[in-house]
């Protein structure tokens, strides 16, 4: 009991439990939408569907730069018990981020006859729904900053379950109804909405009329923004560009079959960023108070490596067995490939793990290393696509690569201490 007492008294575990659970609901949930729209929409229109979510991915880049950094300075003031300073931020992130995203919506929204030539889309309105639901997330992303931050993981992952389960209801019945692609992006927006209210009810004490100064320099925040944002650029890049190219380059049928692929690998990654999210804010703010903190890489180095070793044993013996069940006979041809894409987001999840870590302790100059890899993926994928394994083993290549140098990196850091 005692043991048990000790264990679940270490924040890291403990949170990570909590953010385990609740994330794992919504990502069985955000599985579950993508089973059942591979299934309802087949591999062809399911490839359009996938494409599009890999580029939404890459339309939040400078979102997710942003909930990392606001994650960052929060949890370094909530160290120091600095919540005027917190009431600050919010106030200014919330005002000074719309200006951007409304340029940022007009720029792409010029930009649609191209992405739709791109994709080979028959239709704008799915690109609109995208980006849509991409302002919503801009919001929700800085409301789910402010909960990870201060450490609020149950009502973080309680607004992951609700979005999901809003996404899961909307998105079925009007793919039933006919509405196909169209109907499956409509439920990520009202997924989106929802998720968004029920955040601000956690946060509601932010908006109370109390001095608000932000003792914060904009220097200090740009020299940590822009490799955050480079971080996030190349780590986005590394598992959506992939899905994007090989939509443009191989046949919709075969874009089908690698969009599946990606998604199962994906597991990997989504049972492993629970970890890094609550690994994050913690070693962010032992840093920031001068309290030992190496002890939490290694026990998330265990936690991930033991995560993706048991993943990758799983997609190598049951690979047939995992498509059909999950997808159907109809995605069998991607068999072969399921075992070496689980060696692929296995790379990437250590790797994010890593980068992570030093962005925490403010070393960003590692952020180059998958920024380089990142780069390189896409200019061989551009060069060498004539079939699926091709393009997996050039990012398992590369992975391995950028693994290997941030371990050395690490290592290198810890010998000069």
């Amino acid at each position: 009991m005692k043991m048990f007492k000790k264990i679940f008294s270490n924040q890291l575990i403990s949170g990570s439990l909590a953010m385990t659970i609740g994330t794992g609901i919504a990502g069985v949930g955000n599985y579950l939408y993508h089973l059942l729209m591979g299934r309802m929409l087949g591999p062809t229109d399911y490839g359009i569907l996938a494409s599009l979510i890999s580029l939404s991915y890459l339309l939040s880049i400078p979102t997710a730069t942003l909930n990392l950094v606001l994650v960052k300075f929060v949890s370094a003031f909530k160290g120091k018990k600095d919540f005027n300073a917190i009431r600050g931020l919010f106030k200014v992130s919330a005002q000074k981020i719309l200006p951007f995203v409304l340029v940022f919506l007009l720029i792409f929204l010029i930009l649609t006859p191209f992405i739709i030539s791109f994709l080979h889309l028959n239709s704008s309105l799915p690109f609109i729904l995208v980006l849509l639901a991409f302002f919503i997330s801009v919001f929700l992303t800085i409301n789910r900053a402010f909960l990870q931050g201060l450490l609020r993981f149950g009502y973080f992952s309680f607004s992951s379950i609700l979005e999901i389960f809003l996404k899961l209801s909307v998105a079925i019945p009007l793919v039933i109804w006919g509405f196909k692609v169209n109907g499956a992006l409509f439920g990520f927006l009202v997924g989106g909405i929802f998720g968004y209210l029920f955040t601000l009810i956690p946060l509601r004490w932010l908006f109370e009329k109390k001095n608000q100064k932000l003792k914060m320099g904009k220097k200090k925040i740009l020299s940590f923004t822009l490799p955050v944002f480079f971080s996030t650029l190349a780590f986005t890049s590394l598992y959506t560009s992939d899905v994007v190219l090989v939509r443009h380059f191989l046949p919709g049928q075969e874009s089908g079959f690698y969009a599946a692929l990606a998604l199962l690998g994906k597991i990997i990654f989504f049972a492993t960023s629970p970890i890094v999210a609550v690994s994050f804010p913690l070693i962010s703010e032992r840093h920031a108070i001068g309290v030992r903190y190496r002890h939490l890489l290694w026990t998330s180095l265990g936690l991930v490596g033991g995560i993706c070793f048991l993943a990758m044993t799983v997609y190598f013996l049951f690979p047939s067995f995992l498509i059909k069940i999950l997808y159907g006979s109809q995605y069998l041809p991607a068999v072969p490939f399921l075992g070496i894409f689980a060696v692929f987001l296995s790379l990437y999840s250590l790797s994010f793990l890593f980068v992570n870590f030093f962005l925490s302790i403010g070393r960003v100059k590692t952020v180059i290393l998958p920024v380089v890899a990142g780069i390189f993926q896409i200019i061989f994928i551009c060069f060498f696509h004539q079939n699926l394994r091709q393009i997996i083993f050039i990012s398992v290549a590369l992975l391995a690569l950028l693994l290997v140098s941030l371990l050395l990196y690490c290592l290198q850091a810890i010998k000069k201490n």
